[in-house]
């Protein structure tokens, strides 16, 4: 009986596999990202420190739930088989990032952000959550396929049973309303699952563009800051960039979760205030603030509707699709794309609030930046040099949105739902 049992839980792991170890990946990111706030304060190093183990016990899930079915996992009949040799290569490195961070404090003391160590954590993070990503993309296939099956076997069922139409009624209307059920049921697992994909995906890469543009990488032994004007261009660039093209991608690939831009950015600004704001005294009073950095994904959120439901009006008036009318379409999604990417470029200076304010301090003011002068320091940039930041910002998340409006599938369109 304790054998089945133990089968039946693995068999359960497995099925939710992916969904746990994002989770996972997102508790132990979180971890990083308030240890970042930990060395800020001066908080005394330990490994047992509070961010130290939530970063532990993220990884532990992630690796645990995996490795509990690795067979199944790397087996030849698998179809995901592929993206979970991405999961196992980023295990590796996540694991190997362990070693290397207790070398290294050995050798050099004190680290700083930007070490091979947590390079090595950064890029394992990566591999896991793009090989939990691609699966997950592979499961929304499946059941948005599932689901026009059925229906194509509802309505060839419903023309067999037509002359016994009144006694099979309620047999049919249950086994419909069942599957039905058990339907939304699965694209609500999935939709959280790709929820939280695509968030720890955001998170991650706006990780790297803080690795290499953050000043907090100088030690008794070494010095890895990045220049600071080239740090300046990377931060300038790199996050509009990063959010105009994820975003609009989000939005070309995912048109049947139309939800996702604004869960995705709200949930990221989410983890922020709680990692970099509210952990930390001296900014704890501006938390409400920040908090209104959901508004711009809020807006995109309730003009993307719009557009869909306008087109659905459009599609119902049109007898025939005509070229002007797919013409003017694709003109009126461009136009709308662009206005998406201006509001993202527009909304970062606050978005990357409080890190921009080192970044950019250390090329515009060189400043020694302590705690209580990072909010005056903040507003006198706005001031002196709103126009250039907010400039180059339009630049980058433009270039963003050419990238994220290259060729690309959504689900559905995969197997011509929609």
């Amino acid at each position: 009986m304790s054998i089945i049992s133990l089968q039946v839980c693995r068999d359960t792991l497995y099925k939710y596999q992916n969904l746990i170890i994002v989770i996972g990946l997102i508790i132990s990111f979180s971890g990083g990202s308030w240890d970042i706030t930990f060395h800020i304060l001066s908080q005394p190093e330990s490994f047992f420190s509070y961010p130290h183990t939530l970063v532990y016990t993220g990884i532990f899930i992630v690796i645990s739930i995996f490795f509990i079915n690795i067979r199944k996992n790397i087996s030849n009949n698998n179809p995901t088989r592929n993206d979970n040799y991405f999961i196992l290569l980023g295990a590796v490195l996540i694991l190997a990032a362990g070693p290397i961070d207790f070398s290294w404090h050995l050798k050099f003391g004190l680290d700083g952000l930007l070490s091979p160590p947590h390079v090595t954590l950064l890029i394992g993070w990566l591999l896991v959550g793009l090989g939990n990503l691609r699966i997950t993309n592979n499961l929304i296939n499946l059941t948005l396929k599932k689901k026009r099956s059925s229906k194509s076997n509802s309505v060839d069922g419903g023309d067999l049973d037509y002359q016994n139409y009144d006694k099979n009624d309620d047999e049919l209307r249950s086994v419909n309303n069942t599957a039905e059920n058990t339907f939304r049921k699965e694209l609500t697992v999935i939709r959280f699952q790709l929820f939280l994909n695509l968030s720890f995906i955001l998170l991650i890469l706006s990780g790297f563009i803080y690795f290499f543009s953050l000043p907090f990488s100088e030690t008794q032994h070494y010095n890895y800051n990045p220049d600071p004007l080239i740090a300046f261009f990377v931060y300038s660039l790199g996050f509009p960039f990063l959010l105009s093209c994820f975003f609009i991608r989000i939005l070309k690939n995912y048109p049947e979760f139309d939800e996702m831009v604004l869960l995705v950015g709200s949930f990221y600004v989410i983890i922020m205030l709680l990692t970099q704001i509210v952990s930390n005294p001296f900014l704890f009073e501006y938390s409400g603030y920040y908090l209104l950095n959901i508004i711009p994904f809020v807006v995109i959120y309730f003009l993307n509707k719009v557009q869909i439901k306008n087109r659905f009006t459009q599609k119902k008036t049109l007898d025939t699709p005509s070229l002007s009318n797919d013409k003017a379409k694709k003109y009126a999604n461009i136009q709308l794309y662009i206005l998406y990417a201006l509001i993202i470029s527009i909304s970062l200076f606050t978005i990357c609030f409080p890190l921009n304010t080192y970044i950019l301090n250390e090329e515009l003011y060189g400043y020694l930046l302590y705690q209580n002068l990072v909010p005056k320091v903040y507003v006198q940039l706005f001031g002196d040099y709103f126009l250039i930041i907010i400039s180059l910002s339009i630049v980058g998340g433009l270039l963003g949105l050419g990238l994220g409006m290259g060729k690309g599938k959504s689900a559905a369109s995969k197997y011509n739902l929609v």
